[in-house]
């Protein structure tokens, strides 16, 4: 199979949902709070100058493959989640009262981003990388992070950093691939994780 690596901001804009779609495939905190909370998140990184971002494309087919994003600042991008508040408000109360235990990872989670990267200038926070799951076992979430860490070094970002989750074996071996050490290992609520970083 071929594939191509494009910058995020070349994506045709109605395609972000299929990059959303691939998200959800993931287990993390973001996909539990379910789709409408996905897509806007991608949509925010979309239009983010800050962020870093790529997708993998099959030449043939044109599908979407997998995606990566890396921010100098990730609280900015859950932050901007607020910006329409209807929305916000309609989407948190419906998280309270169908799935509480999420709300407050979301809670906890929220509190821990801000620390994450020990305010250190010149440093990206690989914040996600995911392949659609017929296209696992390829290494191509392997070469999408490698990607991520290319860009942000023309970018002038001198160390890049990632939070895996313990269990995701697969994320993990591609992140140690590529370079990252596990320089800790800690709870977040529900979520039990290594902090990675790499020098760019």
């Amino acid at each position: 199979m071929n594939y191509t690596l494009h910058n995020l901001s070349e994506l045709n804009p109605a395609l972000l949902p299929s990059l959303a779609k691939i998200h959800m495939n993931d287990r993390g905190l973001l996909s539990k709070l379910g789709f409408p909370f996905v897509l806007r998140y991608f949509e925010i990184a979309y239009k983010d100058p800050q962020v870093i971002g790529v997708y993998a494309q099959d030449d043939d087919s044109g599908e979407l493959i997998g995606y990566g994003i890396a921010s100098p600042s990730p609280e900015s991008l859950t932050s901007q989640f607020t910006h329409d508040k209807n929305w916000f408000i309609k989407q948190i109360v419906k998280l309270f009262l169908t799935r509480p235990h999420v709300f407050i990872q979301l809670i906890i989670s929220s509190i821990t981003i801000k620390g994450q990267m020990n305010n250190e200038k010149d440093a990206v926070e690989c914040v996600y990388f995911s392949v659609d799951p017929k296209y696992r076992g390829q290494k191509i979430g392997r070469t999408i992070q490698k990607e991520l860490m290319d860009r942000s070094r023309v970018a002038g970002y001198k160390k890049i950093f990632a939070s895996i989750e313990t269990w995701n074996k697969a994320s993990l071996a591609a992140t140690l691939a590529n370079g990252f050490t596990i320089v800790k290992t800690f709870h977040e609520g529900m979520y039990h994780r290594h902090r990675l970083e790499s020098k760019l």
